[in-house]
């Protein structure tokens, strides 16, 4: 998905990041953020500052349940544990089917097509790194904030179905119901 086709920012985060390919810093907690679930996402560079490339997000969230199984059928991901343990499942359906905790410097790549899964296995900081286009992806399944860090229970947002499926539809995202890592 390149940036002309994806839908307008909230106000909540216009302007935060450039929106080109010019120098920029964000201090610590600053980015696009929204809470999916329980989880803070944090966009810090987007297709529109790369030339349609990539993107960068942090992800920060406390132990907690499984992440559906989905595929990404034209995004790359890269998993970076800044800190924390996060457990990842891949299945590339042609042979690799492997999970791993991964903790503080661990590394995972999940290249497109891939069945994944993870869970934060403790209060856990993720860098993540994908095509360009897809990291607004957490911001069309969760709501905008404003606060950094990890949120409260009070400030979880839990997604409809119908909100899922069409930010799935948008960003290339296919959740896989069927599919479940844990009875592996």
């Amino acid at each position: 998905m390149s940036p002309n086709d994806a839908p307008a920012l909230s106000p909540t985060h216009a302007g935060i990041l450039p929106g080109a390919p010019k120098p920029y810093y964000l201090d610590a907690g600053e980015g696009e953020k929204s809470v999916v679930f329980d989880t803070l996402f944090t966009i810090l560079l987007t297709g529109d500052e790369t030339d349609d490339e990539y993107d960068v997000f942090s992800c920060e969230g406390n132990a907690g349940d499984i992440i559906p199984a989905h595929i990404h059928p034209f995004t790359h991901e890269i998993f970076f544990i800044v800190d924390g343990a996060v457990h990842l499942w891949m299945d590339d359906e042609q042979g690799f089917k492997a999970d791993k905790v991964l903790t503080s410097g661990g590394f995972g790549y999940v290249p497109k097509g891939t069945i994944h899964a993870f869970r934060m296995e403790a209060t856990s900081k993720i860098m993540g790194v994908s095509s360009a286009g897809f990291a607004r992806f957490f911001h069309a399944m969760g709501t905008p904030t404003e606060k950094p860090g990890i949120p409260a229970p009070q400030e979880f947002y839990i997604p409809s179905i119908d909100q899922m499926r069409a930010a799935g539809e948008m960003y290339g995202t296919v959740f896989r119901p069927d599919y479940n890592f844990l009875d592996d």
